[in-house]
């Protein structure tokens, strides 16, 4: 869980704060954080074929029309996770409080920043 956080962090999508008041929180709102965000910053590649991105993997003999076909399901794939939201995830019945928990975060970086 913490290697999933860090590489969060690392990709912007998450802000660390120290201390009794501590965690992580979205540097951006759910509703701009999408799906693929997360895939990209976790796993790095959307979708793989044999461990590499779609577009290094190569075939050959009868198999050659292979790249074709897996670069037409990576872009498939990708549409779908870069238009979902984590706010779609959520769903309406949570839009409330995660629009809290963004709020607490912001306002406990100001105080810890010093700022009003």
């Amino acid at each position: 869980m913490r290697n999933i956080l860090l590489d969060l962090r690392r990709a912007g999508l998450l802000h660390s704060l120290r201390g009794a008041d501590g965690g992580y929180c979205l540097t951006r709102g759910p509703e701009e954080v999408t799906v693929g965000d997360v895939l990209r910053a976790t796993n790095g590649a959307i979708t793989t074929v044999r461990g590499l991105s779609v577009d290094a993997a190569t075939y050959q003999g009868v198999a050659a029309g292979l790249g074709e076909l897996w670069g037409a399901v990576h872009r498939s794939v990708a549409d779908i996770v870069d238009n979902v939201t984590l706010a779609d995830l959520l769903g309406a019945s949570h839009e409330q409080p995660s629009s809290l928990a963004i709020s607490f975060c912001a306002e406990t970086r100001q105080r810890r920043l010093g700022s009003p």
